[in-house]
């Protein structure tokens, strides 16, 4: 008889969809205790006024790079009488290469995992269909979040490795989403862009210099230092402008820069992506997160949730494994 994918562990399904988890909002750019702001790296912050850049050289190349994720189902494992809450999830990184005009999305990586609590693990992967094997993972958490925390992490990896190679590619301008992960020197230059503002870094009176930007103009450039992270250039920027309705920081996204790239490079590529980003925002009908949602990123990210399956077949090939292991055990 073959051996069972669930090794000794007796695994069930939650009947619950997988989005009623109330997974942790992961994507955050919230600043550590441990860092140190200065708002004085361009202009003195109480003259912070609008930059509008002038002529700015582009880049021949920009690589757009994002990744996304999801929890295709929960489970409850029990071994010894202990119970270990685990999910299914997988998760797709890739990039979109925009040169000479066309764009192509490119340096695909799909990942698919089973992630057991507690520390434990499946003993072997298993198949839900063509190329859809799931490896065994484990999280130290005996909770319900850590899991998924593991898919995600799993993504954020993948997508740091996908942007470093691109980025040791001459004349490329890597569009990393969300906050930058690497510091390093690289032939090219990455900046992260961060679309949600768990943290602002700045005080009430440039919030109000921040609300007042138009397209194409941006912050002074600001620095970040100190936590576990490598120090960056920071800076904010307008893609659209402000409804009367909208919030405030309605149509701003944040941008950074590790810090060796040194002032002068790091507000030159300031000014460049002030007058490039504009060019790929999306209308509001077209995505709910317009306009921070650029048009290479939501075209990558639909792309991607294609490329890792039906989720609902993918759940109902997991209860139809889940079931011939109970009868078989």
């Amino acid at each position: 008889m073959a051996s069972s994918p669930f090794g000794a562990f007796d695994v069930r399904l939650d009947p619950w969809a997988a989005e009623y988890g109330g997974e942790l909002p992961f994507e955050t750019d919230a600043a550590e205790s441990t860092e140190d702001v200065d708002l004085d790296v361009e202009r003195a912050a109480d003259a912070w006024s609008a930059v509008t850049p002038g002529s700015s050289e582009l880049p021949a190349t920009v690589v757009f790079v994002d990744g996304v994720r999801r929890v295709e189902g929960r489970l409850l494992a029990r071994r010894d009488q202990r119970l270990i809450h685990g999910v299914i999830g997988s998760y797709g990184v890739g990039a979109v290469r925009v040169e000479d005009g066309r764009a192509a999305c490119c340096y695909e990586q799909i990942g698919h995992l089973a992630v057991l609590g507690c520390g434990e693990q499946l003993p072997e992967s298993f198949d839900l269909g063509s190329a859809l094997t799931y490896q065994p993972a484990s999280s130290p958490r005996d909770d319900a979040e850590g899991p998924p925390l593991v898919v995600f992490e799993a993504m954020r990896a993948a997508e740091a490795e996908l942007a470093r190679r691109c980025a040791a590619e001459a004349a490329t301008l890597v569009i990393a989403d969300g906050p930058l992960t690497f510091g390093e020197v690289s032939r090219g230059h990455a900046l992260g862009f961060v679309k949600r503002f768990f943290k602002l870094y700045v005080g009430s009176r440039q919030v109000a210099i921040l609300a007042s930007l138009a397209v194409g103009s941006r912050s002074p450039l600001f620095h970040i230092r100190g936590g576990t992270r490598f120090g960056r250039f920071s800076w904010f920027m307008r893609l659209v402008p402000r409804l009367p309705v909208d919030a405030h920081l309605t149509g701003l996204a944040r941008l950074e820069i590790a810090d060796v790239v040194g002032f002068e490079m790091a507000r030159s590529l300031a000014d460049a992506v002030t007058v490039l980003l504009p060019r790929f925002v999306p209308s509001r009908g077209r995505d709910p997160r317009a306009p921070q949602n650029l048009l290479p990123i939501g075209a990558l990210e639909a792309h991607l949730r294609r490329r890792l399956g039906d989720p609902r077949l993918i759940r109902r090939r997991l209860a139809d494994l889940i079931l011939r292991e109970g009868v078989r055990a």
